[in-house]
Formats: C-alpha cells, sequence, structure tokens
C-alpha cells in the first residue's frame, strides 16, 4: 500500500545554511543598492546646502532638506532588506557584501560628483570584489 505524504517533514522544510545563504543573496544586494543609493542622495542633500558648520541653523536646514530626508528614507529601506535578509543567512556570509557599497559608492560619486578615481582606489576596488567573489564562491563548495 502507498502511503502518501501530504506535507513535507521539517527536514524538507528547513533549507541547508548554504542554501538558505544563496536565497538571501537577492536580499542581501537589494539592501546594498539601496545602501548605496542611499549615501550618494545623502551626499548631493549635503551637497545642496553649501558649507555647513555645526549650528541650529544648519541642523534645520539639514532637517528640512528633501535629498536628506529622501536619502535617510532610503537608508532605512535598506536596514529592513538587511534585517530579513539577516534573519535568513549567516552574518559572515552576508556581511562582506557590504563592502560592494564602497565600489557603488566610488562609481556613483566619481559620475555623479566627478570625485577622482585614483590608482590606489581602483586597486581597493579590485580587493573587495576579489574578497566578495571568494566569500560566494565558498558558499558553492558547501552545497
Amino acid at each position: 500500500m502507498a502511503v502518501l505524504k501530504t506535507t513535507p517533514t521539517l527536514e524538507e522544510k528547513t533549507p541547508t545554511p548554504a542554501s538558505a545563504n544563496m536565497q538571501s543573496l537577492g536580499l542581501v544586494l537589494t539592501s546594498v543598492a539601496f545602501g548605496a543609493v542611499g549615501q550618494l542622495t545623502l551626499k548631493a542633500g549635503m551637497n545642496s546646502l553649501g558649507g555647513v558648520q555645526l549650528s541650529v541653523d544648519t541642523l534645520l536646514k539639514m532637517a528640512t532638506n528633501p535629498l536628506l530626508l529622501v536619502g535617510i528614507a532610503i537608508f532605512g529601506v535598506s536596514t529592513l532588506l538587511w534585517l530579513l535578509a539577516l534573519s535568513k543567512a549567516d552574518l559572515s556570509f552576508a556581511y562582506p557584501f557590504l563592502s560592494l557599497i564602497y565600489i557603488a559608492v566610488l562609481i556613483g560619486g566619481a559620475v555623479l560628483f566627478q570625485e577622482a578615481v585614483t590608482l590606489p582606489r581602483v586597486l581597493g576596488f579590485a580587493v573587495i570584489v576579489t574578497g566578495v567573489w571568494i566569500v560566494a564562491r565558498s558558499e558553492k563548495k558547501k552545497v
């Protein structure tokens, strides 16, 4: 007599840590993208204020600057996505991907704000990409 299984067992439902990490990769990368866009938006907001000094007047200008408020909101979305990703992935897997924000901000700063991209920055970029690639590849070996 054949037994019909209608609900999976706990072992069938629970993904392995490696597959959970890879499944959460989209959340991690989306959080990284929002974090980079948030940083670039905050920079644009501060640029729009001109020279600033620590004063009540400056704080009021910052608190009412639309670009700064949008940047903070984008950062909030990034944080929520990051928390969701952490609920699914190992911290030691997810955390190195945050360094991709450096790369996105380097490129965004050059394109949007005409910031200099020097050889040491490019070499640092290469080290970061290599490190993230090593972390991502290590996950595939566990599966």
